[in-house]
C-alpha cells in the first residue's frame, strides 16, 4: 500500500498526532512524512512545536539539493549500432529547478573545496563497463540510445568539502526521516574515505537510461525500488513506480492530506500538464508496480546497480515526486557550463515532430519530423502528440517512449 503513497494506518495515526503539534508544513514536509520511517515520525512527536519551522527549511534544502543535479548528469552515449558523431555543443535546458543562490550547489569550476582543486574525473573506462553491463540499451525500454546516468549525482561528491558545505547538511537532513544506521550504509558506498573527501567513482553507482527517460527520472516523475538481490550478485529486481504530483499545492498543508495513489498508473502528469508514459522492450505500456531484472556476467568488474544508492533514489525521488509540483518556477534554473555535469550533446536518431515544441532537453534544434523525413522513420517507442498547455509555454506534449 505505502508503495504506492497510500499510508499505513499507523503512519495515518502518527500523522494526526504531529499535526496537532505542527499545524500545517510545506509541501516538502509533507511528502518526507508520507514516507519516512515510522520511528522517526515517532521521535518528531518528542520536539516543541518551533522546531518544525526549521524543519521545514531543512526539508525544503534537503530536496533541492538532491534534485538540483538530476536533470543530465552524463552525456548520451551513441547507440552500438551507429556511427559515432561528433558532438555538437548544445545548450543545456535541463531541470524543472529555479535554486536560489542558498540552496543551489555552486557550478563545477566555482565549487569551494577543502584542499585539493581538482575534482573527481569521469572515469571513462568505468562508464564502459555500465554501458556493456546494460547491454548498451535503456534497462527499462530497451532503447539502444542511451545516457549513463549517475543514481548519486556526480556533482555531489567530485570535491572535498569541509562541515559547513551543503554535502554535510544534506547528509544531516536525511537522519531526520530515517535512521542513522540506514544513512551511513548509503554513505558508506558514495564515500568510503569519510564525508569530507571525494566520493569513489563506481559502477554500482550507473545505471542505463534512455535520454528521455533519464530527464523524466530527474524531474520525480518516477522512481525504481530495489526488491533483490541474487547471493551470486549477477541478479537486481527493481519496481517501477510512477509517482503523482500533488494537485493544487499550496504553501502549507495538512500532514494529514492523503497523496495521490499511484496503484494501476500508466502514465503521469508532467511539471506543465503534459502526460508522460513508457513502453518496455516488448512494447506493453509500462504502469506502477512493473518489476525489471538487471543482470551482469561480471558483478566484480561490472557491478549492478547498488541497492542500497537504489533505496535512497527510492526515497528521494518520491519526496521529488509528490511535491515537485509546489514549485514550476525550478525550470528557469541553469548551470550553461558546457562542462558542466548538465552540459548534453545531441542525440541521434529520435523523431520528434516539428509543428511540437521541440524536446530541447535532448538537442538546441528542432530534430526532423519523422513523416516529413523518408530517410528517419518513426520509431515505435518515441511519439510526441500536441496537446492543451498550461500557458507556461508554447504547448504541451503527451510524450510516448
Amino acid at each position: 500500500m505505502e508503495n504506492y503513497n497510500q499510508p499505513s494506518p499507523e503512519r495515518i495515526e502518527l500523522l494526526k498526532r504531529l499535526e496537532e503539534v505542527v499545524g500545517t508544513v510545506t509541501p516538502y514536509l509533507w511528502a518526507a512524512c508520507q514516507i519516512c520511517d515510522l520511528s522517526a515520525l515517532e521521535q518528531l512527536l518528542g520536539h516543541p512545536s518551533f522546531f518544525y519551522e526549521g524543519l521545514n527549511y531543512t526539508t525544503r534544502q534537503m530536496v533541492r539539493y538532491w534534485s538540483s543535479s538530476l536533470g543530465v548528469q552524463s552525456q548520451p552515449s551513441t547507440p552500438k549500432t551507429s556511427t559515432p558523431k561528433t558532438p555538437t555543443p548544445q545548450k543545456s535546458t535541463a531541470s524543472n529547478l529555479d535554486l536560489t543562490p542558498s540552496m543551489l550547489p555552486p557550478p563545477s569550476k566555482r565549487q569551494k573545496t577543502l584542499d585539493s582543486p581538482t575534482p573527481l574525473p569521469r572515469d571513462l573506462n568505468i562508464k564502459k563497463r555500465a554501458e556493456e553491463r546494460d547491454n548498451f540499451s535503456c534497462v527499462l525500454t530497451g532503447i539502444d540510445t542511451i545516457q549513463v546516468a549517475h543514481i548519486y549525482p556526480h556533482y555531489a561528491m567530485k570535491y572535498s568539502e569541509d562541515r559547513n558545505g551543503l554535502r554535510h547538511k544534506f547528509w544531516d537532513q536525511l537522519k531526520a526521516f530515517w535512521s542513522e544506521e540506514k544513512v551511513t550504509a548509503w554513505e558508506a558506498k558514495l564515500f568510503p574515505q569519510g564525508i569530507y573527501e571525494k566520493g569513489s567513482e563506481e559502477v554500482y553507482n550507473l545505471i542505463s537510461l534512455a535520454p528521455t527517460v533519464h530527464e523524466i527520472w530527474g524531474q520525480g516523475l518516477f522512481a525504481l525500488k530495489p526488491i533483490s538481490m541474487s547471493e551470486d550478485q549477477k541478479t537486481l529486481k527493481v519496481q517501477f513506480f510512477w509517482q503523482e504530483r500533488q494537485k493544487g499545492p499550496l504553501p502549507r498543508m495538512s500532514l494529514t492530506t492523503t497523496p495521490i495513489s499511484t496503484e494501476g498508473l500508466q502514465q503521469t502528469t508532467g511539471a506543465h500538464g503534459g502526460h508522460t508514459w513508457l513502453f518496455d522492450k516488448n512494447g506493453k505500456k509500462i504502469q506502477s508496480g512493473d518489476c525489471f531484472t538487471l543482470q551482469t556476467d561480471n558483478p566484480i568488474q561490472k557491478p549492478l546497480p547498488n541497492f542500497e544508492l537504489l533505496e535512497l533514489q527510492w526515497f528521494l525521488h518520491r519526496i521529488r515526486g509528490m511535491a515537485g509540483a509546489a514549485e514550476v518556477e525550478w525550470d528557469h534554473w541553469l548551470d550553461t557550463d558546457s562542462n558542466s555535469d548538465n552540459a548534453i550533446e545531441e542525440v541521434p536518431g529520435l523523431g520528434f515532430d516539428n509543428d511540437v515544441e521541440d524536446f530541447s532537453l535532448l538537442s538546441d534544434e528542432p530534430l526532423p519530423s519523422p513523416a516529413k523525413s523518408s530517410n528517419l522513420p518513426l520509431h515505435p517507442k518515441h511519439v510526441t502528440t500536441e496537446v492543451e498547455g498550461d500557458g507556461d509555454r508554447e504547448g504541451g506534449r503527451d510524450l510516448v517512449m
